[in-house]
């Protein structure tokens, strides 16, 4: 027996040992689940608490930005209003042709008042009208919106060039080009001469670089001030101008043989 009893006493102490060892991994490792339930308890609530801040804040901006678009769209109707009463009245005042643009349809019509009050439509036909606002990936942004109105034929021209401003390179995130970089079409040469070596001599980077560009406006320009003119150009029937009016070459033809400096324009 006194030979058993030292294993014995040996073996109860491991035990004893390796159950307080238990006992204190277990009590340690409970601390460590209480202490992670709490702070993902914590993260958990927090993360709930963001979520319904960004959803807070996505749902003001979705209210602010369709405040702001309605804002936009009315003042664009009420422009419309404007112009579409400034037309009655130029119906009773006014005697001769004049022009209505349809930015809307992207329509235009050309009317003639009659000295014994009678009215007609001489001329219908589709237009480009200005592509509102745009951005390139620098950020800037222009708007190009077609702007709504009364307003007169200031100036008519033959054979007009299109001067590219600095936009036309900046909507393609390019750096405008330094006029020792201009590319230059000579003037000394007949119009249409100058056209066919724009399109058939030069290169399309080069192109690119020529800032007096011939032929790309039509034959015939009618200029309604403020940069905004009344050419060729194609896309007619939809916004996509630079602000300008588009027309097809035989609708330009018509207008501009028949409507006079000072005829007025009405854009709605």
């Amino acid at each position: 027996m006194k030979s058993l009893r030292t294993p014995l006493i040996v073996l109860g102490c491991v035990l004893t040992v390796a159950l307080a060892v238990s006992l204190v991994s277990a009590n340690m490792l409970s601390r460590r689940l209480g202490r992670l339930q709490m702070d993902y308890g914590f993260a958990d609530s927090r993360m709930r608490a963001i979520s319904l801040e960004m959803d807070t804040l996505a749902g003001m901006n979705r209210f602010y930005s369709l405040r702001s678009d309605s804002i936009f769209m009315m003042t664009l109707r009420l422009d419309s209003l404007e112009a579409y009463l400034q037309m009655l009245e130029l119906r009773n005042d006014y005697t001769g042709y004049y022009l209505l643009i349809d930015t809307y349809q992207n329509r235009f019509h050309l009317r003639r008042n009659l000295e014994d009050g009678t009215e007609m439509v001489v001329r219908s036909g589709y237009c480009g009208t200005g592509k509102g606002w745009t951005g390139n990936d620098d950020g800037q942004v222009w708007d190009f919106s077609t702007p709504r109105g009364l307003r007169y034929v200031i100036e008519k021209g033959e054979n007009p060039y299109w001067y590219r401003p600095d936009w036309y390179w900046e909507e393609m995130n390019m750096t405008p080009p330094e006029p020792d970089d201009y590319v230059v079409i000579p003037d000394t040469i007949p119009w249409a001469a100058q056209i066919a070596y724009y399109n058939d001599s030069l290169t399309a980077s080069e192109r690119i670089y020529v800032q007096r560009v011939p032929g790309a406006l039509g034959s015939y320009k009618l200029d309604l001030g403020g940069g905004i003119l009344i050419h060729y150009g194609v896309g007619r029937g939809s916004n996509v101008s630079h602000g300008c009016i588009r027309m097809s070459s035989s609708d330009l033809e018509a207008l501009y043989r028949t409507l006079p400096v000072g005829a007025p324009v009405i854009i709605y």
